[in-house]
């Protein structure tokens, strides 16, 4: 990880102790509430390259799944106590690491309302999650056949996004640049994976790989210029980090990889339905 390394280490141990706090949170205020809560995703995955964590751009994913009876921070009754889980979260981290390298940015998901938004849920393995509290058991996922399916419908939504992106992009500047990174930030990660679903026998096993791994399957199957915007993207993502994401030209060239990764994306897509 060459110069990297040093602070790959100690974002994990922050990872750790976020993973840490969220698990003390929900067990002191909802045990009675909580069926399961999982970590999944990059946070979790073993990190060989400096692509497979970047501080802020990379979220630490939890999962939720309520017990049938509870209403979890559902309606606008929650607010205020969100108010305060968000302050918790943040006092308490600060408190554990007062000389901290990154604060970790959480994205907890309610499970039930994942699976009544969209039509095709892929869920991690068993051995691929970090459990916080209770267990969520066997989780089923759909056939290799209608993963497939999905991941490629996925990939050609994108020709909508695209048409949305130049109004979007064009009054932005400073802090407001984020925003355009939050919107392109959860289609570029999983983009690749679904491409290389398309040809692989074993498309599940796919979204076990970490970013490193990912970028070596794109250059095994000849998609050579989306694994180097695909590693420019979340290098950018550490210069704009170490800038404290205050440089306006870092964040519109981590923009300018992420749009690049998915155009590429799309293209080869198209291709399998041609």
């Amino acid at each position: 990880m060459s110069e990297y390394s040093e602070y790959m280490k100690q974002a994990k141990k922050e990872v750790e102790s976020c993973l840490d706090i969220w698990k003390t949170i929900f067990e002191e205020e909802y045990s009675e509430t909580i069926e399961y809560a999982y970590s999944k995703g990059s946070a979790t995955k073993d990190w060989e390259s400096f692509i497979d964590y970047v501080p802020v751009l990379s979220d630490v994913d939890i999962h939720i799944k309520p017990k049938d009876h509870s209403n979890f921070f559902e309606d606008s009754s929650f607010f205020f106590e969100s108010i305060n889980i968000s302050e918790q979260y943040e006092t308490r981290f600060i408190e554990m690491n007062p000389k901290y390298f990154h604060l970790p940015r959480t994205q907890i998901i309610n499970v039930k309302k994942l699976v009544e938004a969209v039509d095709i849920v892929v869920y991690p393995k068993r051995n691929e999650i970090e459990v916080l509290i209770g267990e969520p058991g066997e989780m089923k996922n759909p056939s290799d056949e209608v993963i497939k399916k999905n991941d490629l419908q996925r990939l050609l939504e994108l020709e909508e996004f695209f048409q949305s992106i130049p109004l979007s992009m064009i009054d932005r500047t400073g802090i407001d640049l984020w925003c355009m990174i939050r919107r392109l930030n959860w289609r570029v990660s999983p983009s690749p994976v679904r491409l290389l679903s398309q040809t692989s026998e074993k498309p599940l096993d796919l979204w076990a790989l970490n970013r490193t791994k990912i970028a070596e399957e794109l250059e095994k199957n000849d998609y050579h210029l989306i694994a180097e915007s695909y590693k420019d993207y979340y290098y950018e993502g550490w210069i704009a980090f170490m800038e404290d994401f205050t440089n306006s030209q870092s964040m519109r060239r981590i923009i300018s990889s992420g749009f690049e990764v998915l155009k590429l994306c799309l293209e080869a897509a198209i291709k399998f339905i041609e």
